[in-house]
């Protein structure tokens, strides 16, 4: 679908006077230097060269004279061929007579600049270079081939006309005879027609010179030449040694053209035949490969024929009667386009020779027989309908010489090489533009005669779609000096061309203004006017939407052109001018949010490098084409990727996003290798894409799909909306959440849209509690997809007893499936109900819990009305909802009828059903639900039935209580009126309760039931003292039994440590002062105890039991006070030795990588992460990096992960002294010390007022004092032991934490999901919950953090 416009021309109008047609040019690929060679009389020649090509007057030289001053003329003769030696920088000129001349640009040691490298004594007739430049081959008078060096060493000569065939000749075996090959079109006739060889011949135009060609590698090279022993010619094919290898097939009337395709497939050629011109193509073995036809008179003469460096373009030079021309060829889908066309039929200008560059495939070189030299560039471009309008058809335009192949895309998909229509011209076709007229499909389309034909379609809804109609043709230039090269049609009454004026060698720009005859539509123009550029440029460029007009030159300086009512304008956009590069494609476009006027402009750019730029920004440097959506930039990437960038966005944030996270990116699509966008249809879901080999596809990416949804949505039209969304699978809930208020408060008119039941239904069946713009289809550009960037969360719920993992709902959220069917089934109420009455049972079904029996009610109306389809119903429901739940729910209605209704068309065996309905049958009411409600799992609406069955059933209701755990519910049915089954019921639950342990609710319902012996038991088993004790009084218990009863439960209090209540228990009720004394003592209560002993008047207690027992606490907590003071004086010192550690092994590989230490030690982090497991292994040990890395490669199973973090957490916890974990360890330990001797002050405290109180002064003021150097020692290294942490190491937890979060997230929504993801996908959320378990299991060392808070109570006594 690509057509070759002219970039920028050169022409210079004389570089010498030639003589004859005899002039040959190369071109330096390194300066772009042009060197011509030709002869100015029979025996004279001249070398000149072109410099300074960019400037719009480029410098010519005249280099030397041939044959130099004091030779002898009559030896030179004519010159034969030229070529730039880029390795010795010199030109290598070769004359008919023989000789072989270099002209060095910088003068060789002699002095002299020309330097005769040798002759050949029968002459030279042409002569080839190979593509690395290090062999010539040259043909010689004598007919032969002359291989050299490039130091002009012979290797070979050899002669051409031969009678052998070469060394790779084909040798036939005896099978595959052409007799049993296939023919095509020809038939079985093509098989037996003989073809007589003798009878070829010479072409009439054959100039009898032998021609050279290499292959692009350089392996190869063929010659054609005259073979007067066979009559014909031939074209043979030798290696790089000149070594014969194939001969071509015989063909008659083969002509001297000789080009071979640089990628090396194709060697071609001309063939004339008497009613026919053909190019034609042989293989490598010799063998024809296909042909085309030229469109010209009999009369025209191929003169020859080249590839361009890339092998993609075939130019022909033609010589006609009137002229001659260059014809620019390529082949797609096995046809061949005419896609320019140079004419030169002024006097004297006939083209003289012509040349393809070497390194820029689609620049030509021309030098004519007047001696001028002309150079062209080109590019490919798809010219195509750029309108964003709806009514735009999606036109594109194929030039095939004069004819236009015209394809309306939105209305049709023809392939390649077909199109909807041909429209022929009087001429070839140089350039085409599309207009603002009827959604952008009118055209205008520049011939090569520089006339302009103008076509209207405005017909487009007739079917068949009538072809364009030809309004007229215009002439566009005056002056022969003047061509037009591109146009633009930028307005009705407006065509703008650019414009390069040879004699003045610069460009302008034409202003046509046009005038339509009324009746018959006819063009011509009424004014015209030049509007003189500074410089040359290179693209021309119209936006139909915006009418933006932009001129670019090479280096990518922009120029805006402005049409005012009196005179154009030229000046610069505002918003950029100029691009970082030149860029062959540009296009214009708005970006920002809001209102169309009130956004950004923007240029798109896409340079010959791949590079993509918006403005001066690069937005990609893989590009391979792009085009202007109306709401993205889509773009293809050589990584066989389509992007879609959306508009809508500010220009600050326009740029590729990483949305590999997201579980459906519609961002980007896989397309095919080598895909290019043709068009993407404004306001539409087609992308068109071109593969290499030619053909078409149109695909449906999801991001165009969901702008189509979303813009209909917000235009209310629900069916556009549906039927995309359908058609492309597109989650239906889209449909209600892009704006749920709208949907809402137009579901009549969705109703009304989307009238068809199956639509309705779909819709309905696809509904579930879940926003699908934040799930699977967030807004591009949004800050909901930024928020989307980490996969969605996603929780666990059930629904239809089935366990099933959802993302988490709001309240609002929760109720959204309830809500539209409640809606929809209102507005479907209101039209005739048995039309949609498979709807309105669906909006019943579908509901958040399926209201079954809602449904089921509705079918037992319909039943009644009418039963046939009351039967059509009941299918239906069954293929919506489970038959079972559907049998149990119409069960629970004990509803027979409706039972054996559901059960008929459920496909269930009667023997499974039949005996159980026939026995509940036979049951009195109540007790038939029950078995129904007891059958159904319904344990509390059974209990309900059975306690209304009967006072018989009582004792069934207690076993069914037991049996289900209903006793809370039994409460309420046999409530506090029913007193006696009241109480029954909080016995047994009572029993439950106490066996289960949970004594003290069982105390509370023994008591509620009157039990007060077990209510006591089950007290005291609960360590409720008083409620044990108030009901021992309230049993008349004596003293002896209150005694036992209150030691029991001091013992229980004791286990529990609770001390004091023990205390309390056998001071007061067992009436033992000596046992409370020692309870309390044991609990470090020494206040107490002494309280207790002079509240009893026992003295001998102070003596026997506290003092000593103080003694005791003095003891341990010294004891205590100093182990504490050892291990914190130890880990104190070794957590200062590893970090001098870490320090010493950080300066050491500082001092490897020779960095300064000092510098180095500047930046050191003295509580740098460095011991995480991820990244700090070779901190300590070489070895366990390596098995780290090792491991998390070959990470099999989440088993051997949760084994590996095990074995790590011991590690960790056992602090091994030189292991990674061992400074973690240190500031573990030192953090439960400090907590440690922190929640020793109360029993310090305590102890010192007990000390001092006793006058025991001495042993009080050790204890101070060493609790008090201990306090003081751990405040003063709390800074060193506690750092807070960096944000790195916070950011790097944070990551770590919540990728494993969203690990385990991914993982349920990849398990709920698989059966609906494809294998890529699948893949995809692998790789994603691979990377995510990567970050989550390094191991971080837990080195930093706030020190702990110690109290600020008092613990210490002044007076000591």
């Amino acid at each position: 679908m690509k057509n070759l416009t002219l970039l920028s021309q050169l022409h210079l109008a004389r570089f010498g006077r030639p003589f004859g047609a005899d002039i040959h040019h190369s071109v330096d690929p390194e300066s772009g230097h042009v060197y011509v060679a030709y002869s100015t009389g029979p025996s004279e020649g001249v070398l000149v060269k072109i410099s300074d090509l960019q400037s719009p007057y480029p410098e010519i030289t005249e280099l030397a004279t041939f044959p130099p001053e004091n030779d002898v003329p009559d030896q030179w003769g004519q010159v034969m061929g030229v070529k730039f030696l880029v390795d010795i920088q010199a030109v290598c000129i070769i004359f008919s007579h023989g000789d072989v001349i270099l002209f060095h640009n910088e003068a060789t040691e002699t002095g002299d600049s020309i330097e005769v490298v040798g002759s050949v004594d029968s002459g030279i007739s042409c002569m080839a270079w190979s593509p690395d430049e290090e062999l010539v081959v040259m043909v010689t008078g004598e007919g032969s081939i002359l291989e050299m060096t490039k130091d002009f060493d012979v290797i070979s000569e050899n002669p051409i006309n031969v009678e052998e065939a070469g060394e790779d000749v084909s040798v036939n075996v005896g099978w595959g005879k052409k007799e049993t090959q296939f023919h095509g079109t020809e038939g079985k006739q093509a098989a037996q027609r003989k073809v007589d060889t003798s009878t070829h011949t010479y072409s009439p135009d054959d100039d009898g010179q032998h021609r050279l060609s290499w292959r692009g590698d350089g392996t190869y090279f063929c010659c054609s030449s005259k073979d007067t022993r066979l009559g014909r010619r031939v074209v043979r094919v030798y290696n790089r040694e000149a070594i014969l290898q194939t001969t071509s097939e015989s063909v008659d009337m083969l002509e001297h053209g000789l080009s071979w395709r640089p990628s090396g497939n194709l060697i071609a050629s001309s063939q004339r035949l008497p009613h026919r011109h053909d190019i034609v193509f042989f293989e490598k073995n010799g063998l024809r490969h296909g042909e085309f036809t030229l469109r010209e008179p009999q009369d025209t003469i191929v003169k020859e024929i080249s590839w361009n460096c890339d092998s993609t373009v075939l130019a022909v030079w033609l010589q006609r009667s009137q002229g001659s021309c260059i014809q620019l060829w390529t082949m797609n889908n096995y046809k061949w386009y005419l896609k320019q066309e140079l004419i030169y039929n002024g006097e004297n200008s006939s083209v003289a020779g012509f040349q393809w560059d070497v390194e820029s495939a689609l620049v030509l070189h021309v030098v004519t027989a007047s001696g001028s030299y002309q150079r062209n560039q080109y590019c490919w471009d798809n010219n195509v309908n750029e309108m964003l309008n709806a009514e735009n058809a999606g036109t594109a335009a194929v030039v095939d010489g004069a004819n236009l192949m015209l394809t309306p895309f939105r209305i049709m998909n023809v392939p390649p090489p077909m199109s909807a229509f041909t429209m022929t011209l009087p001429y070839a076709i140089q350039h085409v533009s599309f207009s603002t007229l009827h959604g952008g499909d009118d055209m205008a389309v520049l011939l090569a005669d520089q006339r302009v034909a103008f076509y209207e379609m405005a017909d487009k809804t007739t079917r068949p779609l009538p072809e364009p109609k030809l309004l007229g043709l215009i002439e566009l230039t005056e002056i022969p000096s003047v061509a037009v090269r591109q146009i633009a049609w930028v307005r009705p009454d407006t065509l703008i061309g650019l414009q390069y004026d040879s004699d003045l060698s610069s460009d302008s720009i034409l202003v046509a203004k046009l005038e339509f005859d009324e009746e018959t539509k006819a063009p011509k123009i009424a004014s015209r006017q030049d509007v003189p550029l500074e410089g040359t440029y290179e693209r021309l460029y119209f936006n139909q939407t915006f009418g933006d007009i932009l001129l670019q030159k090479a280096d990518g300086t922009l120029t805006s052109m402005e049409l005012d009512q009196d005179e154009p304008r030229i000046g610069q956009w505002p918003e950029i001018h100029e691009l970082p590069e030149g860029c062959l494609w540009m296009g214009t476009t708005r970006i920002g949010t809001g209102a169309l006027e009130y956004r950004e402009r923007a240029v798109v750019g896409l340079a010959r490098n791949n590079r993509l730029y918006v403005n001066d920004r690069l937005i990609s440097s893989e590009t391979t084409s792009f085009c202007l959506h109306n709401h993205f930039l889509v773009f293809t990437t050589a990584t066989h990727s389509a992007r879609f960038l959306p508009l809508e966005v500010s220009l600050w944030d326009f740029k590729i996003v990483d949305n590999s996270m997201l579980p459906y990116d519609e961002s980007i699509r896989r397309v095919e290798r080598g895909s290019k966008i043709v068009l993407a249809l404004p306001f539409s879901v087609n992308l068109v894409l071109q593969m290499p080999r030619g053909n078409l596809e149109t695909v449906a990416p999801r991001a165009m799909v969901l702008s189509v949804t979303r813009d209909a949505l917000d235009k209310c039209d629900f069916r556009t909306a549906f039927i995309t969304c359908r058609k492309h699978r597109i989650d239906l809930n889209i449909l209600y959440d892009h704006n749920p208020k709208i949907f809402m408060d137009n579901v009549a008119e969705f109703v009304k849209q989307v009238k068809e039941v199956d639509y309705l239904n779909l819709f309905l069946s696809f509904l579930r509690n879940e926003d699908v713009t934040q799930t699977l289809y967030p807004l591009s550009g949004s800050s909901s997809t930024i928020a989307q960037q980490q996969p969605p969360v996603f929780v666990r719920s059930s629904a239809g007893g089935k366990t099933k993992y959802g993302a988490p709902v709001s309240p609002e959220l929760a109720e959204k499936v309830n809500q539209i069917c409640d809606a929809v089934r209102g507005e479907l109420n209101q039209l005739d109900q048995n039309v949609y009455i498979n709807s309105v049972l669906t909006t019943h079904v579908r509901k958040s819990p399926p209201d079954l029996e809602a449904a089921l009610l509705l079918l037992a109306e319909l039943k009644n009305q009418d039963q046939a389809m009351a039967e059509d119903a009941l299918k239906f429901t069954i293929f919506l909802a489970d038959v079972d739940r559907l049998f149990d729910v119409a069960l629970g209605m004990y509803d027979f009828a409706l039972v054996l209704m559901v059960a008929q068309w459920s496909q269930k065996d009667p023997r499974e059903y039949l005996p159980f309905l026939n026995e509940l049958r036979t049951l009195e009411k109540y007790y038939q639900r029950f078995r129904i409600d007891d059958h159904l799992k319904k344990h509390q609406s059974a209990l309900r039935n059975l306690s209304q069955a009967g006072e018989n059933y009582f004792a069934d209701c207690v076993a069914y209580i037991k049996q289900h755990n209903l006793y809370k519910f039994a409460l309420k049915v046999f409530d506090a009126k029913q007193a006696e089954k009241h109480r029954a019921i909080l016995q047994i639950y009572g029993d439950s309760l106490a066996l289960n342990g949970d004594n003290e609710q069982a105390g509370v319902a023994y008591s509620m039931a009157g039990d007060k012996e077990k209510a006591l038991e089950a007290y005291r088993d609960a360590g409720l003292w008083r409620e044990a004790m108030v009901l021992a009084q309230q049993l008349k218990y004596d003293d002896a039994a209150m005694s036992y009863l209150a030691t029991g439960l001091a013992d229980h209090l004791k286990n529990d440590r609770r001390f004091a209540e023990a205390g309390v228990l056998l001071a007061e009720y067992a009436k033992d002062s000596e046992e409370a004394v020692s309870a309390l003592l044991e609990g470090r209560l020494w206040s107490e105890a002494i309280r207790v002993a002079y509240l009893y008047n026992r003295m001998d207690l102070m003596a026997t039991h506290v003092t000593p027992g103080i003694a005791d606490g003095h003891h341990d907590l010294m004891e205590s006070i100093r182990e504490m003071r050892d291990q914190f004086d130890k880990q104190i010192k070794r957590l200062k030795e590893v970090r001098e550690i870490k320090i010493q092994r950080m300066l050491a590989e500082a001092a490897e990588e020779h960095m300064a230490p000092d510098d180095m030690l500047d930046n050191v982090d003295m509580m740098s992460d460095t011991t995480s497991m991820a990244s700090g292994f070779s901190r300590y040990t070489a070895a366990n990096s390596v098995m780290s890395r090792s491991s998390h490669s070959s990470r099999s199973s989440s088993q051997y992960t949760a084994r590996l973090k095990k074995r790590n957490d011991r590690k960790r916890q056992a602090g091994k002294k030189g292991s990674i974990f061992e400074e973690e360890y240190l500031i573990n330990s030192l953090r439960k010390l400090i907590l440690r001797v922190d929640a020793a002050k109360p029993d310090v405290h305590a102890l010192l007022k007990c000390l001092a109180s006793s006058l025991s002064l001495e042993r009080a003021t050790v204890l101070q004092h060493e609790f008090r150097q201990l306090l003081k020692d751990i405040q003063e290294q709390v800074a060193m032991i506690f750092v807070p942490a960096p944000e790195e190491h916070l950011a790097k937890k944070k990551a770590a934490e919540d990728a494993k979060v969203e690990r385990k997230k991914l993982v349920k929504q990849t398990h709920a999901n698989a059966h609906l993801m494809s294998r890529h996908e699948e893949a995809v959320a692998q790789a994603q919950i691979a990377q995510l378990e990567e970050v989550a299991e390094q191991e971080i060392a837990e080195i930093y953090g706030e020190a702990p808070v110690m109290s600020k109570e008092v613990w210490d006594v002044d007076l000591i």
